[in-house]
């Protein structure tokens, strides 16, 4: 297929069993922050396997998880990097040089690159998403939460929003987005919390006390997070990295099954509309109506978050 990618797991492994070569592994993943979030378990349990491991990914996603997963070599894919643009700078000032950098390591090397990106692509959930990552990487072992430590330096910027209840009100896409005309009237439920607002997208007028969406990279999303209160999001990378924090939790979900998404021993309140067609798990049939997510009222996620300071596993919180 070009480029140096395999799209099945065992073309990808196809070297003799017991060589140096086969325990390096070059892994692609470069849709979804959220996505490569969930696939940190997996790669946890590869180097305990005595596994080397570079992952490819986007350039603004690098430095926070090469500092989070330091054993591991983050490295820009090859497709993530500008045409009109030789090097790339990450946030330490450390250059990420060539634009074939990713592929250029695993030819040198005699390796391919397992993607990750095309092996999920037209996948339809049915699993955790960490198990999935797992199984497509012949993982058998049953894999745990993810687990975050955030360094203190990232944390510092932000302790004097320390307490406060982050709110992240988008998913990336309309069926795990809630619509701004709800997303604005939380603040009327949460009079008394102090509301953060965090997000990739500036669109909208929604109220509360800080907006500093589109302002964050991702080891400050990180250190903001780790000193919330408390959590408000969609299905979407906000929700792993708190889960993973252990912060409590409100996640608002639409058609994806919460199982494929959320622990069982994770602090999560999980809100999902009781609907017939629901959860369906991209097979929708509602005209991209999304009936489901706009099920949630502001109520509802006021009355899920009293619930969610005092958990200690998952729950679902079904809208009346």
């Amino acid at each position: 297929m070009g480029n140096g990618y395999v799209n099945t797991i065992e073309a990808a492994c196809d070297t003799p069993a017991g060589t140096e070569l086969e325990r390096c592994l070059t892994i692609k993943r470069t849709h979804g922050l959220g996505n490569v979030f969930c696939l940190l378990p997996v790669l946890d349990e590869l180097l305990e396997e005595g596994h080397q491991l570079t992952v490819l990914t986007r350039p603004e996603w690098t430095h926070a998880f090469s500092i989070l997963r330091p054993r591991i070599s983050w490295q820009v894919s090859a497709d993530q990097v500008p045409a009109n643009q030789e090097t790339v700078e990450n946030t330490e000032d450390e250059t990420v040089r060539g634009e074939n950098q990713g592929e250029d390591q695993g030819k040198n090397q005699g390796e391919k690159v397992i993607d990750l990106d095309e092996l999920t692509e037209n996948l339809v959930p049915c699993e955790h998403r960490v198990d999935e990552f797992g199984r497509l990487l012949g993982i058998d072992s049953v894999l745990g939460p993810l687990r975050l430590q955030v360094p203190a330096v990232w944390r510092v910027p932000f302790e004097k929003l320390a307490g406060s209840v982050v709110f992240a009100p988008e998913g990336g896409h309309s069926s795990r987005t809630w619509p701004i005309e709800q997303a604005s009237q939380l603040k009327d439920y949460l009079a008394d919390e102090k509301l953060v607002l965090v997000g990739t997208s500036r669109e909208g007028e929604i109220r509360c006390d800080y907006d500093i969406r589109g302002r964050l990279q991702v080891h400050e999303l990180l250190g903001l997070l780790s000193v919330a209160g408390a959590v408000i999001t969609m299905d979407s990378a906000v929700l792993h990295i708190a889960a993973g924090l252990g912060v409590p939790t409100v996640a608002v979900f639409g058609g994806i099954d919460p199982d494929y998404r959320v622990r069982p021993e994770q602090k999560v309140v999980v809100v999902q509309a009781r609907m017939k067609c629901c959860p369906c798990n991209k097979n929708e049939i509602c005209a991209d109506r999304f009936d489901c997510i706009k099920a949630a009222r502001a109520s509802d996620i006021a009355a899920a978050l009293t619930i969610a300071k005092t958990t200690r596993e998952k729950v679902y919180f079904h809208p009346a």
